[in-house]
């Protein structure tokens, strides 16, 4: 419903693509406002160690 309340990506520099941090994994995402669509492109999964 509000896709702007979650912050802007860390790993890229656009205002339009956002991450959804939930469970330990990062969701990153870009909002299309002209067409109303909200795209996934960034799955993560938290890690301490390499």
């Amino acid at each position: 419903m509000m896709p702007y309340q979650h912050k802007k990506s860390i790993y890229f520099d656009d205002p339009d693509k956002r991450d959804l941090i939930f469970n330990g994994y990062t969701i990153v995402f870009r909002i299309k406002p002209k067409k109303q669509v909200i795209e996934v492109f960034g799955f993560i999964k938290h890690q301490n160690e390499l």
